[in-house]
């Protein structure tokens, strides 16, 4: 029955089809109800917008330095151009729109998986794994992150494209260079493209084409590594520590898809994602087994390699893993093992899933792939949904979060995250002004004010300290959104000289809840000021509840005491 069941939806094309548009509506949906125009929390939106002034009164050399600036070891020469031009047509940048165009990036990537796809000349059932592997939200961190998404949805658009024509049209090698030169100033790990590049023309058999790439890496290099100052420190091979955390992080960063959540992992789920790094490798390494004579035949030119799909997942997985070579060795010694499962990182470990995905489709016979298509198939679309449970909460939270912080930013001269930037408030206020955010927060109460009007008493049922935080927590109620994600709770601290919100940090349910109950948060939420941002002084605690885009203020009756 299952058998027949099979044979009958291999028939209907049309149902792939719409199973491959699916995932990109969910995705389509996230972010049309998350996306807001506010600047991220690290500050590196309000960075990158900084060059507008300085751009139209330089010449052309000043303009070409503005463009390349180290930010902080990359030089992103495709995020400063697209906010320019957005800047130069709309006199305005409103933050959503370069997510937009990033995002368009990552559904490129998607018409790149396709193309190489058609090469294999298979049902379009098995693409469809690769739409739902693909458009997951655990990278939620770029999706909403103009500067990040730019740098990385791009970098792995041009990277892509570039490994794309260098595998399946090596008589275009001036496209495939093209690609890996935008992709090096789009971001750091771009350049890292070239010798993949150059690795494809040598197992094909292309020598030409081989040494005009080499001798174009050089090129690049030079030119991407003139003035080049490291700011960060490098792995130090020589501290026990560092090397244990750079050697499970590597594997980490690999496999970081399997803890699910982006953030507040457990320790023991991070090493859970360590040993899935480890087996996608050993999987990787166990379906090429037959194919190493013919790559190292093809290395000594003593035959061309002809499974052009082989080769081009071959090409992102090595990609990947260079990428998680230079993390390692750049990050783990300012982040350490934990920094290695950020947001941000995520879609390498889907990249790798592709990859593996892709060669599994390539090389394995065509009776395997009928016996094991059905559970892939159902095992992509369980991946999706499940991380899209996991990271939702995350990915609104994040959101607020930034609301917040813009309101600590404007009503707080002395706040740390304008200081820790060397920026003060009026050139904050300079740069806000190109993509006029607004100011929820402070919508119908004057923040600055000494006295706040209270519509009623809501009375905290948590205030403490817990580590380096105050903590203030509300567990009774649901605090639904209504018109968006704007929507929420948020606490306000309020002494005579400073004002200061923290977003609602709500949890969701577990996803068995949610499937026989039909909800999503949890019940409260917790908000929390890190002490280092709060400066001395006696505060009085309010609760702001904004519902459909409209704040209402309750006085708590608390009142916390922050001292030196």
């Amino acid at each position: 029955m299952f058998s027949s069941f099979l044979r009958f939806v291999r028939e209907k094309s049309w149902l792939a089809w719409l199973l491959c548009l699916l995932p990109v509506l969910i995705y389509s949906w996230v972010f049309k109800v998350i996306a807001l125009n506010v600047n991220y929390v690290a500050f590196d939106d309000i960075l990158i917008l900084g060059i507008i002034p300085e751009f139209s009164k330089a010449d052309l050399a000043g303009k070409w330095r503005l463009l390349t600036t180290l930010f902080p070891e990359h030089r992103l020469v495709f995020s400063r151009s697209v906010i320019l031009l957005l800047h130069k047509t709309f006199g305005t940048v409103n933050l959503v729109w370069p997510m937009i165009i990033a995002n368009s990036c990552w559904a490129l990537c998607a018409v790149v998986f396709y193309r190489a796809y058609r090469h294999l000349k298979l049902s379009i059932w098995y693409f469809v794994p690769i739409m739902w592997l693909w458009f997951n939200i655990q990278s939620f961190e770029n999706i909403f992150w103009g500067v990040s998404s730019l740098c990385n949805f791009g970098v792995i658009l041009f990277v892509l494209c570039a490994l794309y024509f260098a595998v399946y049209k090596p008589e275009k090698l001036a496209v495939s260079l093209f690609f890996a030169v935008v992709a090096t100033f789009t971001y750091g790990n771009g350049l890292m493209v070239f010798p993949v590049i150059g690795l494809l023309f040598l197992l094909g058999g292309y020598r030409k084409q081989f040494f005009i790439t080499l001798a174009t890496t050089l090129v690049v290099a030079i030119i991407y590594f003139i003035d080049f100052t490291p700011i960060t420190q490098n792995l130090d091979f020589s501290n026990p520590q560092q090397v244990k955390e750079g050697f499970f992080g590597f594997f980490g960063f690999i496999g970081s898809w399997a803890t699910l959540t982006a953030y507040s992992t457990p320790t023991t789920g991070l090493y859970v994602a360590v040993a899935m790094g480890m087996l996608m490798i050993i999987c990787v390494m166990v379906l090429y087994r037959k194919q190493y004579i013919p790559l190292w035949n093809s290395i000594w030119l003593k035959g061309r390699y002809t499974n052009n799909t082989a080769l081009f997942a071959l090409a992102i997985a090595i990609f990947t893993g260079i990428t998680a070579l230079a993390l390692t060795y750049k990050r783990i010694p300012t982040d350490t093992f934990e920094g290695m499962f950020k947001g941000r990182y995520r879609m390498y470990s889907t990249l790798w899933c592709i990859s593996l995905y892709f060669g599994f489709l390539a090389i394995v016979q065509n009776a395997v792939r009928r016996k094991f298509a059905p559970g892939i198939l159902v095992a992509a679309i369980v991946f999706n949904i499940v991380l899209l449970h996991s990271n939702f909460a995350e990915a609104v939270n994040n959101r607020r979060a930034a609301i917040a912080q813009e309101f600590n930013a404007r009503y707080n001269a002395d706040w740390l995250g304008i200081r820790m930037f060397s920026m003060d408030q009026q050139h904050y206020e300079k740069i806000r002004s190109y993509y006029s955010s607004g100011d929820p927060l402070a919508e119908n109460w004057k923040p600055r004010a000494d006295s706040v009007s209270c519509d009623s008493v809501y009375s905290p049922d948590e205030v403490g300290l817990l580590g380096n935080h105050i903590v203030i927590g509300f567990h009774q109620e649901f605090f639904k959104p209504e018109k968006d994600y704007s929507d929420g709770a948020y606490v306000i601290l309020k002494s005579p000289e400073h004002v200061y919100a923290s977003p609602p940090n709500q949890v969701a349910v577990p996803l068995k809840t949610t499937l026989r109950r039909g909800m999503y948060f949890s019940k409260g939420l917790n908000a929390s000021f890190h002490t280092a941002n709060i400066e001395p002084g006696t505060y009085k605690i309010y609760l702001l509840v904004r519902r459909n885009g409209h704040n209402a203020i309750y006085c708590t009756g608390k009142i916390w005491e922050e001292k030196e």
